[in-house]
């Protein structure tokens, strides 16, 4: 089993956006109406998040080349559950970002990324817990929804998200992806 020092760290594997696409959506969001002081700073996906060390884990930095097609993407409140309107979760009032569907064509990418890392969980590193899935998270969130968090709490849009959706679908055709970062951070 696990010993109690293995929580003093985290685990993270990331694709981040790149400037320029983070800056067009910056642009779009700000002309929606989102203030410039809501809208998140370093929009990255998170690929994989654990709580353990992973023997054989390589730290890397390195240069990414994906794309996802924003046809393939939904507005969701970043809370358990939050991809479906409930009463009790006001966007404005929560963060905000968008989740690639299955049928993304950045999903095989992803998931092959996921993969090299997840498969470096074993017993010994996660006692008694489920491993991770390709669509299931041992650590974290019950089950992995590759998402970008676009606005923090304070975004003053609209409880109904479907035409802030439908918009940043008709202004993007796609997003892409610029690097990938795997890394440990001490906590």
């Amino acid at each position: 089993m696990p010993s109690s020092s293995h929580h003093q760290l985290e685990v993270y594997a990331l694709l981040w956006l790149t400037r320029e696409c983070e800056g067009r959506i910056r642009d779009f969001l700000h002309s929606a109406g989102v203030p410039v002081s809501a809208i998140q700073r370093g929009m990255h996906l998170t690929v994989y998040y654990g709580r353990r060390p992973l023997p054989g884990l390589p730290l890397v930095r390195k240069p990414a080349t994906i794309t996802a097609d924003v046809f393939e993407t939904r507005f969701m409140v970043l809370a358990p559950g939050g991809e479906n309107p409930r009463p009790e979760l006001d966007p404005a009032r929560r963060s905000v970002g968008i989740r690639l569907t299955k049928r993304n064509r950045a999903i095989a990418e992803i998931q092959k990324m996921r993969r090299s890392i997840y498969e470096l969980e074993t017993l010994r590193v996660v006692g008694t817990r489920k491993r991770t899935t390709a669509w299931t998270n041992c650590f974290g969130a019950r089950h992995y929804q590759p998402h970008i968090k676009l606005m923090r709490p304070g975004s003053e849009i609209e409880r109904d998200m479907r035409p802030l959706g439908e918009s940043f679908r008709a202004a993007f055709n796609e997003i892409s992806f610029g690097k990938y970062e795997v890394k440990v951070r001490r906590i």
